[in-house]
C-alpha cells in the first residue's frame, strides 16, 4: 500500500543570499512571499548532519496561496551552503523548476533585463514569441518558464526529476508514493531548443501527479542523450534544488508505510520553525528515491492561534 498524500507542499531551493534570491523569485518569476521561518539552532539528525543547525528561509506561493504548492526558498546558517547546483539538464535529481504565465515573452525580456543568465535565446523571435525558456536564478538553479494565455498570474506546475532507469524510479515513485503517470509525457512536448540542447538531445520520461489532484507535478525524466550524469547531493545544505515535501495526516503511519516498502530512512523529527509561524513546529520524514533525491513528508500542522 502506499502513501496516502493530501497534497504537496513545497519544493526547497537552497541558496547562497536569501536576499538576493527573494528578489529573483519574487520580482522575476512572480512568486509572492508568505511566511518567514528563521527558528532557532536545533538538532540537525534528521537532515542527516550532526550537531546544532540553523536556518533562514521564505515560502513563497504562486496565486492560490495557501490552497497550492510553494517554493521554500531556504539559506542555511549553520552549516553554511555547500557545492553548486547541477549545470547540465541531464544531471541527477532535482534540476528544473517549471512556472507557467500568461506571457512568456514579457517573462523572458524582464529576467533578460535584470541580467539573468538564459539557456536560449529569444531575442529574435518578434515581439510576442510563446516558445518556453530557460533562466539560471542568482545560484544557477535552472527555473523554465511555459506560456498558458489563459492565466492572469504565474503558477508552479511541476519540478523535474532526473534518473538513472526510467521504469525503476516510476515504479519506485507509484508503489511507495502513490504518484499516477499522466499524459502527455515528457517526450511527447520535449523541444530541445528550449533548453539550449541541439536536435540531437533525447528523452523518455512521465508527469507523476497525486491521486485526484492537478496543482504541481513531477517530471521524471531519463535522458538519453545526453546520457545522464553526476548524482543527487548528498548533503541537505547543498546549494539548488533539494527536497520536496508532501503532505500526510500521520507522520508516523506514513514511516511505517514507507519502512515496509523497504525504504531506508531515519525516523521522523520535529522541527522548530521560529517565532512567526504560528505552530510550534512541524514532523518532518526525508527520505531518497532510487538515485539518492530527497523527498520529504510533513504531517498537517495545527494552528497555534486563539479564537
Amino acid at each position: 500500500m502506499s502513501l496516502s498524500i493530501q497534497s504537496v507542499m513545497h519544493v526547497n531551493v537552497n541558496c547562497s543570499d536569501l536576499e538576493q534570491s527573494l528578489a529573483f523569485y519574487r520580482d522575476a518569476v512572480g512568486l509572492v512571499p508568505q511566511d518567514h521561518t528563521n527558528p532557532v539552532p536545533q538538532d540537525g539528525a534528521g537532515f542527516g548532519m550532526t550537531g546544532s543547525v540553523q536556518w533562514d528561509a521564505h515560502i513563497l506561493q504562486d496565486a492560490r496561496g495557501y490552497a497550492g504548492p510553494a517554493v521554500d526558498l531556504l539559506q542555511w546558517m549553520v552549516p553554511v551552503p555547500v557545492g553548486a547546483p547541477g549545470q547540465v539538464l541531464s544531471h541527477i535529481g532535482f534540476n528544473r523548476l517549471c512556472v507557467v504565465v500568461p506571457d512568456v515573452d514579457a517573462v523572458y525580456r524582464r529576467v533578460v533585463a535584470a541580467g539573468h543568465r538564459v539557456e536560449n535565446d529569444l531575442s529574435g523571435e518578434g515581439v510576442v514569441s510563446s516558445r518556453p525558456f530557460v533562466c539560471r536564478d542568482p545560484d544557477g538553479v535552472a527555473i523554465e518558464f511555459r506560456e498558458d494565455r489563459a492565466l492572469t498570474a504565474p503558477l508552479l506546475h511541476h519540478v523535474n526529476v532526473n534518473c538513472s532507469g526510467l521504469g525503476r524510479s516510476l515504479d519506485w515513485y507509484e508503489r511507495v508514493i502513490g504518484l499516477e503517470a499522466r499524459a502527455p509525457s515528457p517526450k511527447e512536448t520535449f523541444r530541445a531548443d528550449a533548453y539550449g540542447l541541439s536536435a540531437d538531445a533525447d528523452l523518455d520520461g512521465r508527469m507523476l501527479w497525486p491521486p485526484e489532484q492537478d496543482a504541481f507535478a513531477i517530471e521524471l525524466i531519463e535522458w538519453k542523450s545526453p546520457k545522464p550524469t553526476g548524482t543527487s547531493p548528498a548533503s541537505a545544505n547543498q546549494l539548488g534544488l533539494y527536497r520536496m515535501a508532501f503532505m500526510v495526516a500521520d507522520i508516523q503511519l506514513a514511516y511505517d508505510e514507507i519502512k515496509t516498502q523497504g525504504v531506508e530512512c531515519r525516523p521522523p523529527v520535529f522541527l522548530d520553525m521560529g517565532p512567526e509561524i504560528p505552530i510550534d513546529g512541524v514532523w518532518a520524514l526525508f527520505f531518497p528515491d532510487p538515485d539518492g533525491t530527497c523527498m520529504e513528508l510533513i504531517e498537517t500542522p495545527t494552528l497555534n492561534v486563539e479564537i
